[in-house]
Order: C-alpha cells, then structure tokens, then sequence
C-alpha cells in the first residue's frame, strides 16, 4: 500500500470489541468520540472512537449493569446496576464520582435530564427517583407505581420525566410541582415509553400489543395503533417526529404516523423478536436488532431492507448509530461481543470467516444470487452474493477441491477433487446425493452439460467420464491417451465435447451420445493450457504455450485461424458473448482481443505487471481480468482502456466470475491466501468505480507486513485498523527517527561549557544534577521537545 492513494477506500472491517463479560448494553456518546459497553460482572468498558482501543475500565457495580446513558456532553455516565445503586463516571478523568444508593431494588433505567443537572432512576421497587449530579443527594422519590418501573424518560424541555411499569400504566411526572398525571388504557404491562420531540405526546409499547399515544397536556389516548401480533417491546419516535417506530415478539418492525395513526410500513424479514430499534441522526435510516443474531439497516422512507448485518452468534440485544450516521454498533449478550458496522446505503461490507486454505475455483449460479468456491481446505463453500452469508460449507472429500460448478437448474453443485472423486450435493442442503467412483487419479475438472442430465469430468488418469447425474452412474468412459487431462467443456447444444491436457499438443472433440473421438485437432507445438467454444458452437478456440491462439472448425476439425502476437504462454482464452472476438491472456501480462472475421488484433491491453491468470467477459462490453500482480482490472471492450483496478490482493488471484444479480453487477475473486471477495461494479458514461462488498478470509483482514508508508488519504479509523491487523507504518517509523535525530542533535548542541572536558571522576552527584537541570530549563530544549510531540500526534 505503499504511496496508494486510500482516500475514501473501505477495508470492508472494523475492530471487534471484544468483551470480557457478556454486554448487556452499548451506546455512542452525543459527540461521537466515545462508545461504551455495560457487562453482566458490573463493569463499564470505554471506547476511544478515533484509535477504537479501551480507554476506561469503569469497576464497581457488584452485579450486572442493567441501563446506561451519556449526560449532554457526552463528559459523563449515569449506570444503573442489579446492585441497586446508580453510579456516575467521569468520561475525561476516568472516576466514579458518585455512588446513588436508595433504590431497594434494581435500577432498570436511567435517563439524564436535557441540561444535564440531574438524572432520573426508574426500579424494580416501584419508584421513581431524582438525583442532584453535582452533590450526588436524591431531590425526589415518586411513588405511586403498583409494579416495577422499566424505564423513564425526560421530556425535551426537562420539565417532565414519564415512566413506564408492569402495573399496566404510565405516569407523568411534573418536576416543579410534583404532580403526577396517570395514563391508564393498556390492558398489560407497558414497556417502553418514548417522548415527542415536541415534547406534546408520549408514546408507550406493551404487550398488549399495542402503542398508544397520549397528549401530555389532557392525559387523553389520541391514537390506539394496533396491527402487532405479539408483544410489542420498544418504541422509538423519529428524529423529525413525525413517526414513531415499534418492534417487538412477533419478529417484525412498524412503523407509524403519529398524525393520523397509522401504520406506513411493516419491516419484515427477521426471524426472532426484535429487541431494538433505533434510527439514524439524519432519520434516513432505522436499525433493528433481534434474537436471530442479525443487525438489519431500513430505509425510513420506503421500509425497504438496506442490509442484513450478520456476525454475531447469537442474539442481538443493543443496537446504536454513532453521530454522523456512518456506523453502528451492536452488541450481543452471549458472544460477548460489541460489533461495529460500517453504514453504507448501497452495499453490505464486512469480513466473514472463509475458506482455511488456498481457493482454487469460483462459480456463479445461474440465477446470480450465489456464488460457490472450492478450496485446498477440503470444502466447497456456498456464498449469498448480496449479504456474504455463507450459506453451506460443503464437507466429505479428504483431499483438496479442485473445481465446483452448478447445475444448470442450480438445484445441484458438483465437486471435484483430489482424492479422486466427484460429488454431487443438493444446493438446499449441505449432503451429498452422489459420490461417483471410478476414477484412478485427480479430478481437475468438471462440467455439466447444457440441459443437465450429465455431467462430465477431466482426470490425471487420462480419461473424461460422462456421469448420469440422477443415477450416478458412467455413462462412457473417454480416453484420450493424452496425460494430465485437465479441462473439459461442452458445446452450447451439448453434442460435443472438447478436452485437453497439459502435456499434450492435441484437443480432442467428442460425440456426447456414442462417446467416440470425431476429431484429434493438432498444430500446438507446446502443452495446451485453455480451451473453448465459440456460442454458436461451431468453433474451438484453443491457447497454447507455444504463444499461439488456433481457431478450429469443429464440423470438419480443420484450423481456421491462428492468432500470433503474444510474447509469452498462452494459458487463457474466452469468446464474447457475441461469438465475433476472442480475449487471450498471457504469461507475458497482456491481454488481446481478436476479430475474429478481419483475423486482426483489435487491442493490446497492457497494465498487468505480472502473467494473466484468469480472463472472463461480462455483457457490458467489459473484460475481466486477473493477474500474479495481485490485481484484477476491467476493460472497455470498444476503446481498449482500462476502467477500473482493485489491487493489493493477497497471494495471487487464482480465479473471477463476472456476475449479474439483481442487487447490480459484480465481480467476485478468490486468492491463494484463502480469500473470497465480491466486488460491486458502478459503471456509469464517464465513470467506474469497483467498491469492495463483502469479503470472506480464512481468518479476518490480515495486511501482516504491509507497509502503509506516504499512503494519501487514510482515515484515522482504517489506518488503526490496519495497524492492529498488522500493517507496518513506515512513513510514521520513518519520521519518528528523523524526529529522534533531530533531537538527539540538538541535545548534543546544548552541553555546558564543563561538559566538554573529560569529567573529573571525583566530581560530585550535585554537581551532575545541577547540569541537567541547566539542559532541562534550556529554552532550545524546550522547542525541539514541543515540536516532537506536536508532529508525533499528527502522525498518530
């Protein structure tokens, strides 16, 4: 990453805050810079947002931390615990400043008053209480409540605080005069309550399964909004006020205008009940989180699901955006684990656990919702193409996996391998419905045929196999009397076949119905790498080391063509959809693009720095390719630049699939080092932009090595987040010495007349202080330290 421009570049992770403890909530400061998390030992961790390392450890609640809230200035915390107590932290100082004890039973909510004078505790012991931050003393005990109070709430001219109670009810309280207005109506316990942004109406969630709104002024009910069919568990009003949202028990989120009463938009699409909602500072988006381990991110406006967010392993139980919007953080009480996701309204990012060893081939399924990858870990793996959710890892083989490919239904995924067999699985579920023996070495390469009753499979054995797909039984046995058979394809109609081996000069052209060789296409002088048929089917292209690309006619097998320009092996070749060119990548790092009826090189594409090992075309004139450099590009077919470039992949890129799904266009990549990308493809008249989706690794982000040195443009986020993953700052190394240098220099400029003679070793310890308090008050001194610390933190 050296002297990369990353202005704007999203690594697709952020740092996981790991807990000791379960959390049993989080949130972000007011002001953005901070985010803390309550645990169940009674504990308080305190986040930096800029560095994301723990810069507190707030200790001293004896049992679990039950609520939690920032004052206005985001300077303090206000905790309630299962101890009974509200404890107050400083933010800045990292103390306790002050122990609330009076409750007798738990504290289950805390809420600070908008000026931040006071903080108001709701208990299990039916009371509400008000407490003086300064002087730490209770001002006010309300009673009145006949069960536990949940929560309260302040409203936004603090001159009320409302609560919410398993009694059924919610109370107003009046802060002057002590008066209190009960709004009676549910008929279950209330458990949640909300106020306007107005501060006019109250609006309460129970499981009655309804939310009720209330006028403060009159304690009359305005609007009964019923359409949950559970429990309804949280209510939220909207940043504008114009809409209240709710979620609860029955899985789904509603949301509700609060003028007329009713409900605009039910958000459905989560599997267990949703615990929390929360909506962004601009009120764009609405985040919810549930049981069912998933974050999703809502449009406010449309109720359209942006994002399933998933990585957490079991229940989420908080969820919270952070001042500008950008991200969320949630947390899960059993994975002890806070997560932080970047908000991204376009596309899903985030780094999932992958394959644990080289990915050798990536497959698209024809309905471009999944993508399937085989690796050297043994396994197949099937990827959700929007979320990134790996939705089955396909195990049974002993040996590595060498090819994958579906059916062409997708009902069905073949698996090839190195211990000699092929498998056939179920797409639905993760068994494997045949396993087909017979095969006496290494399974390259596999194929289904166009209408997907056979399958076809390559072997170091010499041999292609073709395989009845519902039996599981071979149908003929083809040998080619050619070694290493690596690659074998099928015709568009599927009457044909076409084979060929590493260490043979030859392709071979097959009757799929009698299983005889109608064609032996000779002329290569070097080992045939790639092989393909044109759309129409009515020719074969093949490349070769030799540096050649032939052209044949599969009705008669003569030679058509034969394309000479590259300065190296030829291990790729692949038609246009159109059938009227062909691309061929090479071991030289070019790519050319050929017309097929004028016999002419349209294009040289240079910019690989290393051989080509994989080239695809897409149906938007585009060319997709994959180069040792460590880089894919996209190329306009018709001017022959390049358009787009992701670079630094790890490890060499072993395979691409160009992709049409119903999200977009996408490219996905996968590595030696194990990784899996999707990339997502803007192509507009003056612009491309390639943006990273999702990525799986066998093991998280991992730039162990790589030097970040003059890097432009790199957030203060991803540049820690690089660090902590491994990533070495150079250019900050670099500087550092320069600084200590200097320094160093200059402390040698700034001896006293008595230190330049060789010291007297008698010479007393008073006299050696008395020197260096001299250096130490010396004012040159004093500027080089300032300066250094000054530059130090802008490289920090």
């Amino acid at each position: 990453m050296s002297q990369a421009q990353l202005s704007g570049i999203q690594f697709g992770e952020l740092p996981l805050l790991k807990q000791d403890k379960s959390p049993t909530v989080c949130l972000y400061s007011p002001d953005g810079n901070t985010i803390a998390t309550g645990l169940d030992n009674g504990a308080i961790n305190v986040y930096s947002t800029s560095i994301w390392e723990r810069i507190w450890v707030f200790e001293g609640h004896k049992d679990q931390v039950m609520s939690m809230v920032y004052s206005p200035d985001s300077n303090h915390i206000a905790s309630g615990g299962e101890d009974k107590t509200i404890r107050l932290w400083d933010v800045l100082a990292g103390v306790c400043i002050h122990v609330m004890k009076g409750h007798d039973g738990v504290v289950n909510g805390v809420a600070y008053s908008p000026q931040g004078g006071h903080v108001a505790s709701a208990s299990s012991d039916m009371t509400v209480r008000v407490w003086d931050v300064k002087t730490g003393e209770c001002r006010h005990i309300w009673n009145g409540h006949t069960g536990s109070v949940d929560e309260v709430v302040y409203s936004p001219n603090g001159i009320r605080i409302a609560s919410n109670s398993e009694d059924m009810t919610v109370r107003l309280w009046d802060i002057e005069t002590e008066t209190c207005h009960v709004l009676r109506g549910h008929n279950s316990g209330v458990l949640s309550v909300a106020h306007s942004l107005d501060g006019s109406q109250v609006a309460s969630a129970s499981e009655d399964k309804a939310v009720r709104l209330w006028n403060v002024a009159t304690g009359e009910c305005q609007h009964i909004l019923t359409g949950h069919t559970e429990a309804v568990r949280f209510v939220l009003y909207s940043p504008n006020g114009d809409r209240v949202a709710s979620c609860g028990y029955d899985y789904s989120v509603r949301l509700w205008d609060i003028e007329r009463g009713v409900c605009l938009h039910t958000l459905l699409g989560h599997s267990g009940c949703v615990r929390r909602v929360a909506y962004s500072p601009q009120g764009n988006l609405i985040a919810s989180a549930s049981e069912d381990k998933t974050v999703r991110l809502w449009d406010a406006e449309t109720g359209i699901c942006r994002q399933t967010l998933t990585g957490h392993s079991n229940g989420v139980n908080s969820v919270s955006f952070s001042l500008k919007g950008d991200h969320v953080a949630s947390s899960s009480y059993y994975d002890r684990a806070v997560r932080l996701w970047e908000v991204d309204t376009g596309t899903s990012r985030y780094i999932s656990k992958g394959h644990g060893g080289r990915v050798k081939k990536v497959k698209c399924s024809p309905n471009g919702d999944q993508i399937a990858t085989c690796s050297n870990d043994n396994t197949a793996r099937l990827w959700d193409v929007e979320t990134g959710a790996c939705l089955q890892t396909l195990r049974n083989h002993t040996d590595a996996v060498l090819s994958v490919a579906y059916s062409p239904r997708g009902d069905q995924i073949a698996t090839c391998s190195s211990d000699k067999t092929v498998r056939l699985w179920s797409t639905t579920t993760e068994e494997y419905t045949h396993i087909l023996i017979g095969h006496s070495g290494t399974v390259n390469d596999i194929v289904y045929s166009p209408c997907g009753d056979t399958l076809a499979s390559a072997s170091l054995d010499n041999t292609v196999r073709l395989w009845d797909v519902e039996s599981g039984g071979c149908r003929h046995t083809l040998r080619c009397h050619t070694k290493f058979n690596v690659q074998v394809v099928y015709s568009p109609n599927g009457s044909q076949i076409a084979s060929t081996g590493r260490l043979g000069h030859s392709v071979r052209i097959w009757d799929t119905e009698t299983g005889v060789c109608s064609h032996i296409l000779t002329g290569h002088h070097r080992s045939i790498y790639d092989v393909a048929f044109s759309p129409q089917g009515d020719q074969v292209a093949s490349a070769s080391f030799d540096g050649t690309i032939r052209v044949w006619d599969t009705g008669t097998g003569k030679c058509r063509h034969i394309l000479i320009g590259h300065k190296g092996g030829v291990p790729f070749v692949t038609y246009s959809p159109s059938g009227h060119q062909i691309a061929s990548g090479s071991k030289d790092g070019s790519l050319r693009v050929w017309d097929l009826e004028e016999r002419t090189c349209l294009w040289t594409l240079a910019g690989h720095s290393k051989g080509i090992t994989k080239i695809a075309y897409s149906s938007l004139d585009f060319i997709v390719s994959a180069s040792d450099d460590n880089s894919v590009r996209l190329w306009d077919v018709l001017s022959g630049q390049c358009r787009a470039a992701i670079q630094g992949l790890q490890g060499g890129v072993d395979d691409i699939e160009w992709i049409e799904a119903s999200g977009g266009d996408y490219v996905a990549t996968c590595c030696r080092d194990g990784t899996v990308g999707m990339w997502k493809v803007q192509n507009r008249e003056d612009s491309c932009h390639v943006s990273l989706h999702w990525m799986a690794t066998n093991g998280g982000l991992n730039v162990q090595g790589v030097t970040i040195q003059d890097a432009q443009g790199l957030s203060q986020l991803n540049k820690q987040l690089l660090e902590q993953r491994g990533a070495v700052g150079v250019h900050l190394l670099r500087e550092t010495s320069k600084k200590l240098t200097a320094m160093s220099s200059v402390i040698s400029k700034l001896k006293t007349p008595s230190d330049k003679t060789k010291e007297d070793p008698a010479s007393s310890t008073s006299d050696s202080k008395e020197r260096l308090e001299q250096r130490q008050k010396d004012p040159r001194l004093q500027d080089i330290l300032t300066a250094f610390v000054r530059d130090m933190h802008e490289y920090m």
